[in-house]
């Protein structure tokens, strides 16, 4: 702390006796709110888990945050800081549902901003240069046309409005590297509640008015400070809209479905390409969800890449085309779950129609989805002929792959492609009909669809 030894021991006997005094009302102007930073509970303030007390200050890491709410407005406001590192020190006041100001102090500049809803509005802003490891003393006096911002006596801000934010809580943010120290929080000049408004007790202030009893908050209220905590806490990023991410689930779903329709139609692998087909969907749900999750978060970006180090599929991809559509499912869940939706479905869409223009020009290739084993002999032998004529009738499309004959067999091997059961069935019939003794297997290779 910089004060001496003295201050701060009257300090401590001060808060010590304001403690006994029970929480009042702020109905006249002059009273003062100060805070040292003493009670390592932080009464009455809402902070996240990296805020520690030590050696009677307020301590700072990057990403957290401490904030008081329902405080009366005031004349002045007044802090001492002390940072660490390379990062920005913020600090918002007249926090409520109305409004807010935010103070930005860079390594090399101050910013003052005002907003609540939407993109924050500057309001000025001026170069500063400060000592890193000194104690350095921000006061901001508010009047009714404006407000006035120095730091160390020097006067660095000076705006003109024609209307103060009401007033509020008090908050502290910083962001960047090392750690920012706060001390000796003081809201001085504070005035009554406007015409119509409710006084509300504040711990912590020293009045001229006796105490009078403390009333309890309203639901409203708690509401109200949820709120402000949930927007306060969501400064990396913007969490992902509901409805969003549903229109991107539901096009993850659609799109896949139709890259499994076509694999199964167009694709030429030799595999059970049904089954495989099945598995788009949920690979290109779960990669949307993935990509929305972690295209906010850079600590989780990094975290997905260390984890993809040590991940890889258990089945083993038999040829280049499952490995080929198995990436543009993953390619489609990225697309959509970076909201790049007209894009994937653009692809998607030139995608089918360059598979569908070379398999025009290749010409309808065999598709075979049973192998078929003819065997005969002795009286029974057939006739190789008459064998291909009837599979070439009761199929759509036939290709022999084996022969042998000797004496007294015959064995015939071919590939075949039927539409479905009932030709199957035909097929097994005429063949039947050819001889007796002829042996018909059937050997399944990618299904009937």
């Amino acid at each position: 702390m910089k004060i001496k030894r003295t201050l701060y021991l009257i300090a401590i006997i001060s808060l010590a006796l304001a403690a006994l005094v029970p929480a009042g009302r702020v109905s006249a102007q002059g009273g003062e709110y100060r805070e040292d930073f003493d009670d390592t509970s932080l009464p009455g303030w809402e902070h996240s888990e990296g805020i520690l007390i030590a050696d009677g200050t307020l301590q700072i890491s990057p990403g957290n945050f401490a904030v008081r709410f329902e405080l009366p407005p005031g004349k002045s406001l007044e802090f001492d800081f002390n940072q660490s590192g390379v990062g920005a020190l913020i600090f918002r006041y007249a926090f409520s549902p109305e409004g807010e100001y935010a103070l930005i102090i860079h390594d090399q500049a101050i910013v003052l901003e005002k907003g609540r809803e939407g993109p924050p509005m500057p309001l000025d802003e001026s170069p500063w240069e400060g000592s890193s490891e000194e104690w350095h003393t921000v006061k901001i006096q508010l009047d009714p046309s404006g407000q006035t911002i120095s730091i160390d006596g020097s006067v660095l801000i000076s705006t003109q409005e024609e209307a103060l934010l009401p007033g509020g809580g008090v908050g502290f943010w910083f962001e960047g590297e090392g750690t920012v120290a706060v001390d000796n929080l003081i809201i001085s000049g504070l005035l009554a509640p406007r015409e119509g408004e409710e006084e509300k007790p504040v711990p912590g202030i020293v009045e001229d008015q006796p105490p009078e009893p403390t009333p309890e908050a309203a639901p409203d209220d708690e509401v109200s400070v949820r709120d402000l905590i949930t927007e306060l806490t969501s400064s990396q990023a913007t969490p992902t809209d509901l409805t969003t991410f549903l229109i991107n689930l539901g096009l993850s779903v659609l799109l896949s479905y139709i890259l499994s329709r076509v694999y199964v139609h167009w694709g030429s692998s030799l595999s059970n390409r049904r089954r495989f087909a099945a598995n788009f969907i949920l690979i290109t749900v779960t990669t949307t969800f993935i990509i929305l999750v972690v295209r906010s978060s850079v600590a989780l970006s990094l975290g997905l890449v260390g984890a993809l180090s040590i991940v890889r599929f258990r089945s083993a991809i038999k040829e280049p085309e499952e490995l080929a559509y198995l990436f543009f499912a993953i390619a489609i869940g990225i697309g959509l779950g970076d909201n790049q939706r007209l894009i994937t479905v653009i692809a998607l869409a030139a995608a089918i129609l360059v598979l569908g223009i070379m398999r025009l020009f290749r010409g309808r290739q065999a598709d075979f989805n049973l192998h078929l084993t003819l065997s005969s002999g002795g009286s029974a032998k057939v006739d190789f002929e008459q064998v291909v004529d009837t599979l070439k009738e009761h199929s759509t499309q036939m290709k022999l792959i084996r022969f042998d004959e000797t004496d007294g067999s015959q064995e015939m091997a071919f590939l075949m492609e039927f539409r479905d059961m009932k030709q199957l069935q035909e097929a097994k019939s005429a063949l039947q009909g050819l001889t007796a003794g002829l042996q018909i297997s059937f050997l399944d290779n990618k299904g009937i669809w």
